[in-house]
């Protein structure tokens, strides 16, 4: 006879393994960012070294947070060498820690990520890019930036969709912030990110992709919950460049939609978040 689990003592596992994760991630939030405090004050007179150091502690700190959620990263094609230019679709904040795992680049991201807990403080610290598209000029200070952050060695990670969605279409990409490498005949690089989640947990399109007016912390606690999921990322060989930013557009949204590997089909997509 098999052991009957009550629901109560389902949802007590499944609290503890919140309580659980989010402590550890507070933990490894805790011991890195000190460290990387450190190291951006001491060793901002040797830009080669600090580039060094910076990149591994964003490394450590994704994979380990990424580990302590429960996720599987495969990887398929080889990450580009900074200094880079890289697009790739938009499914969910956790993008940003996907890519950090194996990319040396400074993200580009919507300003509101500035005041989000841990991922906003870390962000700020990595010198992830922030831009506010509904102010023009603020656009061209963020194109200055980026040719700044390149002549660094640094490479440069977009999500031209400009907002998140849950995985079945690649939305229109925006060119405004393309204009740099369009300007000096720079190649562009694609990846492609998909994730999944076992039949018995909430599908990835709900549980990990983070779209539509769904809020933050109810989403990040579905996340703490998930036993396993995981995140699937190719690099595309495609590079792409043109000398219009928004003929380079077309031909960046023409490859991800061709590569594009669904998180939920198009019949199965959800109507509402459900939170």
């Amino acid at each position: 006879m098999r052991p009957v689990v009550s629901t109560t003592g389902l949802t007590s596992l499944l609290i503890l393994r919140k309580l659980r994760r989010a402590l550890l991630l507070l933990l490894v939030l805790a011991a890195l960012a000190p460290l990387l405090a450190v190291c951006l004050v001491l060793l901002r007179p040797a830009p080669r070294v600090l580039r060094g150091i910076r990149n591994g502690l964003f490394h450590l700190w994704s994979r380990l947070s990424l580990r302590i959620l429960g996720a599987r990263v495969e990887v398929e094609g080889r990450p580009p060498r900074a200094p880079f230019f890289l697009v790739s679709n938009h499914l969910s904040y956790i993008d940003i820690l996907a890519l950090a795992t194996v990319v040396d680049g400074y993200f580009i991201s919507k300003v509101e990520l500035r005041s989000w807990p841990m991922l906003g403080l870390l962000s700020r610290m990595v010198g992830t890019i922030f831009v506010n598209r509904e102010l023009r000029r603020d656009v061209r200070r963020v194109n200055r930036v980026v040719e700044e952050t390149l002549a660094r060695g640094y490479g440069i990670i977009l999500f031209p969709e400009g907002t998140s969605s849950q995985g079945y279409e690649i939305l229109p990409f925006r060119s405004s912030l393309l204009a740099y490498p369009a300007e000096h005949g720079m190649p562009v690089y694609s990846a492609s990110l998909s994730y999944a989640t076992p039949a018995s947990e909430l599908p990835a399109n709900l549980s990990v992709c983070w779209w539509g007016d769904a809020p933050f912390f109810a989403h990040f606690l579905n996340l703490l919950g998930l036993s396993r999921w995981e995140i699937k990322m190719r690099f595309l060989e495609e590079v792409e460049t043109a000398n219009d930013r928004k003929e380079l557009a077309r031909a960046l949204q023409a490859v991800a939609v061709a590569r594009l590997d669904p998180v939920v089909v198009p019949e199965d997509r959800a109507l509402e978040t459900g939170y």
